[in-house]
């Protein structure tokens, strides 16, 4: 790949690969986590895609940050089922987020509403990210936990049928920004934040949820 979309993808390969390599999400994949922590995980992702797509509709006639902003991949009515299934009636009252969460969410809300660099670099991290482990994290986690479709619906992208040629399409649309050189800057180091709340997300959960937490609790 050349352009910005590769630009960005060596930008944060280091807060990457550290995040997606934490504890928690090794365990997780690995089964040895309890399923009350993917739950709380999930919790966790309600709060930060509501935010982000809170964002998207503000952002969504913004000539650089409309295109971005596409329906198909919103995931919070499939956290919000997913959520329903794992802790049932009264869900809504499970949801506490974790102090980085709170964090995420605030920087969230206080720059990708406004700031077409700031909503693509978050935008970026989170849904490419979804769109190409989805699929993968989906399986695992049914193999692993014998969790059912109705509790993985975050995973799946019912309205993007071809999520390699849909991923394309996105990457043209990094490379086709048009921004000042000084706000594509922005963008990649807003990146690499990003990742960066994510990893300490991981990272707070796998002290709620240690090694020696039970598997069956």
């Amino acid at each position: 790949m050349t352009g910005f979309a590769a630009r960005i993808r060596r930008a944060t390969m280091v807060e990457h690969r550290e995040a997606e390599t934490r504890t928690f999400i090794s365990r997780l994949m690995a089964g040895t986590i309890p399923v009350a922590g993917f739950a709380e995980l999930t919790a966790q992702y309600l709060v930060i895609y509501r935010e982000l797509e809170a964002a998207a509709a503000a952002m969504r006639d913004d000539p650089v940050a409309g295109p971005f902003a596409d329906p198909a991949l919103f995931r919070v009515p499939a956290l919000e089922a997913d959520l329903a299934h794992l802790y049932g009636a009264g869900w809504e009252s499970a949801i506490n987020p974790v102090e980085p969460t709170r964090r995420y969410a605030q920087r969230l809300r206080e720059t990708c509403r406004t700031s077409p660099a700031h909503f693509v670099a978050h935008h970026y991290v989170r849904y490419l990210g979804d769109l190409s482990g989805g699929q993968l994290i989906a399986r695992t986690l049914s193999e692993k936990y014998g969790l059912p479709a109705a509790a993985t619906n975050f995973y799946r992208f019912d309205e993007i049928p071809d999520a390699k040629a849909y991923k394309t399409a996105y990457r043209q649309r990094l490379d086709g920004l048009d921004l000042p050189a000084d706000q594509l800057e922005a963008v990649l180091a807003e990146a690499q934040l990003a990742f960066g709340f994510n990893g300490a997300i991981f990272q707070e959960l796998g002290t709620t949820w240690p090694e020696d937490a039970s598997v069956a609790a």
